[in-house]
């Protein structure tokens, strides 16, 4: 009793009586059994010197559970008795804990998706901590109002929203927000030691859900231990009551722990006529208007159909045909006939004359050639000399200059790959024979000129005796090293480029060598500016703002915030005024002095552009937005012209894109998307699987958009509702094996694979009663992170699946190389039996998904193992009498490798 922390004492004797005593075990009501008195007598005797019972967080509702108890399946194996979900009894030994709290803040229909300004931890247990090892036993999570002190919040007023943190807690005036009220869709936290830096990655990663948020250990880390942990263990509207320990002798380990990051996605659903802490059950607001058919949606269930992300009438969708252009190598999709290169080139730039020729010197297809009777203009020749073997280099050596050096940068492999040391490059290779590495940046600067592949040069001194080395790299993406002695060099084409736009805000951008120049215009007496490199601003982009009275400034941009001024680049060439609209000419060098700088491309490329006015002077929040791209084409050689792909783009509100990635759904056996996407049975794609039937999900649901439809933008109340995402992170100290004793706890890591295999939300169509879907897939397969060199075996410890309210029934997950069931989780809903469906922790369908643990303690099954090539099947099993948008279907743990450098108890 006083493990799980429970006040009925009789339903807890229930739940746990052994059968063993000959009793029946289907008695009814414990309440009308003559033995309660002497089972209480006996518990309370148990007791008598026992401290008194510490609580969870999340106490009441539906209770803390897992779904692999003793018995729930014939071939169970394991230990006996009961398996501890109060978070200060399901490991052995003492367990502390901290609280940190994400600010939220939205308007009705808004949906709140971004990174928070890093929250940093309790200076005590910075200090506590500081060079040792923290491990995490368990965490719980809650949505709450706060109107107590804030210690330490790093929310920037009128900025970037932040939080604070408290130890072990302040939590006297915490206030649960109803489910209902504030859904959430998902989350990513990440715990971050002094040994991780946090940054931006230039692709997002899309499982279990899309993120830009990487964290990375910093050069020099030593320790040996983690940096860094993240959480998205049970992300979404199940986040609360869903349990979140873990097996004793197991943890997530961090060395040094610092700071918290929180990246969550709110979806504001509360009608304004409640308070946020009103339990009073859903209150329905105003929908958009695609949930008018109520024959389709689903308005049964007390939950808002707005948390299903639906495609308002603030989202449009775009097909463009695109041609891309070449100056080196050959087009893998080539033009046809002059009359498609005509066309093609005209997509790219104005066109003054087209023709066609036959010269086996020239590339087959497509060419497009500076008019030197027409500046700014473009010949399109379309050459039909098909047995070419020409390139797109047409014979020109695109000469380079070298940039450089650099000072505290670097660039890393994983941005291009290392040049292997290979002797023609001259490799000195003093770093173990897998780089190739020269003694000084002079003599690397010689060799590297003489190979094309090799693009850059990273010099530091910090890896071999404090000797330098230059390492040679087939890349020059720079990065903001943390080291200020490191510099590199970078290969710099000298090819004249030049692009333009005109909208909002018209720019053109060019840049020859090491030069770039920039101009501007939009309207005198207000602020305007564009932002390099992104569709969105939670792209965080570099920006170029030209204020009311002129003046230029460069900004590193904040998530629909004014961010931070950076370093001067620019120099104003020219400023004009001329029929109330400012012209600014700006030149600076074309690659950024720092990774906050944006770098104008050397080659011929498109650049994303987000361009904003303002309504004011100096920059604040703007009067209108838009997005487009410019294409930079060469203004001094010729160039490929392949064949246009078409892109498919999804606009909000004309401010902000994204482009679709294709029909990116899975097949069989892998999915069922492709082929029985509704889960009927019927060979039908998913709606998800094209733009064209994609009604809602992630897609139409980023950061700042409202869900509602734009005829009803008058309706939507400008009162923000401010809340935090609190965590609860349980822990104990960690202790290191020595020669006879192994170390406390073993170090867990995470696995995530979704059903849906590509695609991260799909639809179910309706129509039937039960929908089920299925994914078949290797261990290898299952999404492994921190996946060592050499491992054979994989053991699981935590397996939980991952699904929304208020469709999901039930996931299981089967090794089919023995036909066993490893996990099979129930879903449990909001229910009476726990209290009234309005109540925290309780509303109706709310939902809780119990995990399915492993380990060596009372109640637990015996841990098993997976070989990489263990094969697995996933199923989901969903309502579907509703049409439902953006629903989920994944699994994700923690495990252990069998090659971990850490060993259990």
């Amino acid at each position: 009793l006083k493990a799980r922390g429970e006040s009925d004492r009789e339903e807890v004797i229930l739940r746990n009586f052994n059968p063993s005593l000959g009793l029946p075990r289907n008695m009814g009501s414990m309440r009308s059994f003559k033995l309660l008195p002497w089972l209480v007598m006996v518990l309370d005797a148990t007791e008598l010197e026992a401290e008194p019972p510490h609580s969870v967080m999340n106490a009441g509702g539906i209770p803390y559970t897992i779904s692999n108890p003793p018995g729930s399946t014939p071939t169970w194996n394991g230990h006996p008795g009961t398996y501890s979900t109060n978070f200060h009894y399901n490991v052995k030994g003492p367990v502390e804990y901290f609280d940190v709290y994400g600010e939220v803040r939205t308007r009705y229909s808004q949906v709140y998706w971004t990174r928070n300004a890093p929250i940093n931890l309790s200076p005590e247990l910075v200090a506590r901590f500081d060079g040792k090892v923290m491990a995490i036993t368990g965490y719980e999570v809650d949505q709450v109002t706060h109107s107590g002190p804030q210690p330490g919040s790093t929310t920037v007023p009128g900025g970037q929203l932040g939080g604070f943190s408290c130890y072990p807690q302040c939590s006297e005036t915490d206030k649960s927000v109803p489910i209902y009220n504030a859904y959430n869709h998902h989350y990513f936290s990440w715990l971050t030691g002094k040994d991780a830096e946090v940054y931006n990655m230039s692709q997002q990663i899309l499982v279990p859900n899309p993120t830009a948020t990487g964290v990375r250990d910093r050069l020099g880390a030593s320790s040996g231990y983690p940096t860094s942990i993240v959480y998205k263990e049970n992300p979404g509207g199940e986040f609360r009551k869903s349990y979140h320990g873990y097996p004793s002798g197991y943890a997530q380990l961090i060395h040094s722990p610092t700071q918290w990051i929180v990246e969550p996605m709110q979806i504001d659903t509360h009608n304004r006529q409640y308070g946020i802490n009103d339990e009073a059950g859903y209150k329905p607001s105003f929908l958009p208007k695609q949930f008018a058919n109520h024959s389709q949606t689903d308005l049964n269930h007390g939950l808002s159909p707005l948390i299903e992300c639906p495609c308002s009438t603030r989202i449009t969708k775009r097909v463009v045909d695109m041609s891309s252009l070449l100056i080196t190598g050959s087009c893998s999709n080539k033009i046809n006939s002059q009359a498609e290169c005509t066309k093609g080139v005209e997509s790219i730039a104005q066109v003054a004359s087209s023709k066609t020729v036959q010269d086996v010197s020239l590339p087959y297809g497509c060419i497009m050639t500076p008019a030197k009777e027409a500046s700014g203009k473009y010949n399109a020749i379309f050459n039909s000399a098909s047995q070419s073997s020409q390139t797109c280099d047409m014979g020109e050596d695109p000469t380079f200059e070298w940039s450089g050096p650099h000072k505290g940068f670097r660039i890393d492999c994983e941005e291009g790959g290392c040049l292997p040391p290979d002797p023609k490059y001259g490799c000195t290779n003093e770093f173990g024979g897998k780089q190739c590495t020269w003694d000084s940046s002079d003599v690397a600067v010689k060799q590297c000129s003489a190979w094309h592949e090799c693009m850059g040069i990273y010099c530091s001194s910090q890896y071999v005796s404090s000797k330098l080395l230059c390492f040679g790299r087939s890349s020059n993406s720079e990065l903001k090293s943390s080291v200020s002695e490191d510099e590199t060099w970078i290969k710099v084409e000298k090819i004249a480029i030049q692009g333009a736009m005109r909208g909002l805000v018209n720019l053109t951008v060019s840049r020859s060598g090491l030069n770039a120049n920039i101009t501007l215009t939009g309207p005198d007496g207000v602020w305007f500016g564009v932002g390099f490199g992104a569709t969105q601003m939670s792209d965080l982009p570099y920006a170029i703002i030209v204020d009311g009275r002129g003046r230029v400034t460069e900004r590193k941009m904040g998530n629909h915030a004014p961010g931070e001024e950076l370093q001067k680049m620019v120099e104003v060439i020219e400023s004009s005024v001329d029929a109330g609209m400012r012209t600014v000419v700006l030149t600076r060098a074309a690659a950024g002095i720092t990774a906050r700088h944006f770098t104008i491309p050397s080659t011929p490329d498109d650049i994303n552009i987000i361009a904003a006015v303002g309504n004011t002077a100096d920059l604040a929040y703007h009067k209108s937005r838009t997005g487009s791209k410019i294409t930079l084409v060469p203004t001094k050689r010729s160039s490929c012209v392949c064949a246009p792909i078409q892109h498919k783009y999804v606009i909000y509100m004309n401010e902000s894109s994204e482009e679709w990635a294709g029909a990116a759904c899975g097949s069989n056996p892998r999915s069922d998307m492709l082929h029985n996407g509704e889960g009927t049975g019927k060979d039908v794609p998913n709606q998800a699987c094209h733009m064209e039937t994609y009604h809602g999900g992630l897609h139409c649901c980023k950061h700042t958009f409202i869900l509602t439809d734009l005829e009803q933008d008058h309706l939507v109340p400008k009162e923000e509702d401010i809340y935090f995402l609190k965590w609860r992170y349980y822990f104990q100290e960690y202790t290191p094996a020595s020669a006879t004793v192994p170390a406390s706890h073993q170090h867990l890591h995470h696995w995530v694979f979704l059903i849906d295999d590509i695609v991260n939300d799909y639809t179910e169509a309706g129509g039937t009663e039960i929908g089920k879907i299925t994914a078949n897939l290797t261990a290898r397969n299952m999404g492994l992170e921190d996946t060592p060199d050499k491992y054979s075996k994989i053991t699981p410890l935590v397996i939980t699946p991952h699904c929304h309210a208020p469709s999901c029934i039930r996931e299981e997950l089967w090794n089919m190389d023995t036909g066993e069931i490893i996990c099979n989780a129930s879903v449990s809903y909001g229910d009476e039996r726990y209290g009234s469906t309005n109540a925290i922790f309780n509303e109706a369908n709310y939902i809780a998904i119990h995990p399915c643990i492993y380990g060596h303690q009372p109640g637990l099954q015996t841990p098993f193992s997976l070989s990489p090539d263990t094969r697995l099947m996933a199923v989901k099993y969903f309502n579907n009498t509703y049409r439902h948008l953006g629903q989920m279907a994944q699994w994700t743990g923690l495990m252990v490798y069998d090659s971990d450098p850490y060993f259990f108890i």
